[in-house]
This record gives structure tokens, sequence and C-alpha cells, in this order.
């Protein structure tokens, strides 16, 4: 009898290996996501399935300094081919009924009936101080033109007031008045 339980065990042993399965591999699966407007680095980009804007966000860089998240949900999962817009202060301010068509999400309205602004919250960047990284964060300045910045308060000391800036080199009226309410001196 014991002769016949061992083989008998043995073949009880095969057959479970045999048919045993094996877990299954997590199988990740990419999306592609363009996102566009106020981030450091726009474009397209592959991310992980079951991430979220923010996610996307932060692999772009971060958020631009002008940046306004009053109508982006942050925790939504991105989907593939999904176009995600971060729009500025600024454009939050001169067209907050278009972006209301766009987004679910509503302006807070103030007590004198405007829209309440982020930009009355919005640390400013001071351009006598602020160093290449933080100067690049406003519209229009790329890394030549914030190196200029700085070049030019090195030769020429502190700006006195903010319209000072035009006075470096590739900074006019234009790039100005696009960042003329996020700088301070």
């Amino acid at each position: 009898m014991p002769k016949i339980i061992i083989p008998l065990f043995l073949i009880v042993i095969g057959l479970f290996l045999m048919f045993k399965q094996e877990p299954e591999k997590e199988v990740i699966e990419y999306i592609y996501v363009d996102i566009k407007g106020a981030v450091k680095n726009p474009g397209n980009y592959q991310m992980p399935y079951n991430t979220r804007v923010s996610d996307v966000i932060k692999k772009a860089g971060g958020l631009r300094f002008d940046a306004s998240t009053r109508y982006i949900n942050l925790a939504k999962r991105l989907e593939d081919e999904m176009v995600i817009v971060i729009y500025t202060n600024e454009e939050v301010l001169n067209n907050p009924s278009d972006l209301m068509v766009t987004y679910c999400n509503c302006p807070t309205i103030t007590n004198d009936g405007l829209f309440d602004s982020e930009e009355n919250n919005l640390e400013k960047v001071n351009i006598n101080t602020a160093d290449l990284e933080t100067l690049m964060t406003l519209t229009g300045i790329g890394k030549v033109k914030a190196q200029a910045i700085i070049d030019y308060r090195t030769l020429n000391g502190q700006f006195i007031n903010c319209e000072d800036l035009m006075n470096v080199k590739g900074i006019g009226q234009s790039t100005y008045d696009k960042i003329k309410n996020y700088i301070t001196v």
C-alpha cells in the first residue's frame, strides 16, 4: 500500500502544477494627452492609463506663474487623446463667459457683480530678485530674455519701477503689457 501512495501523491502534485494558472501580469496601458496653455512645457505626453490631470501638469514642468486652475479639475482622470488647456489669469479675467461655456465650473461672483479674480491673491514676481527659472514663468519670457533681465540688473542696479523693464534688450511694450500685472519691484 505505501508503494501506491507515493506514486499517486506524485501524480496529484504533477497534475496540480500542470493546471496551475500563472497570475496575470499587470498590463500598463499608455494614453496620449495634449496639454496647452500656461504650463512650462506644453505638448503631447505619453501617460500611464488611470492617471490624473495633475500628473500630466507635473510632467509638463508644472504651472507657469500666471496660470489659473479655476476652470480645471486637477483630479479628473486622463483619457486618450484628451486636450487640456490651462488658461492664464488674464484670460480668465478677460473672457470668463467664454470659459464658462467650455467648462462646468463657474467663477465666483462677488457682491459687486464682478467675477472674483485670482489675480488679487497672486504673488507677483519681483524683477529685482527673481532667479532665471522664476523669470521664465512669466508669459513671453524665455531663457534668453530672463538672462537679459538678470544681466541688465547686474550691470545697472535694481529696477526703480516695473516700466524700467522695457530698457532690457528684447523686452518691448507688447511683452511688458503681457506681464505688467504679474511683476513688481
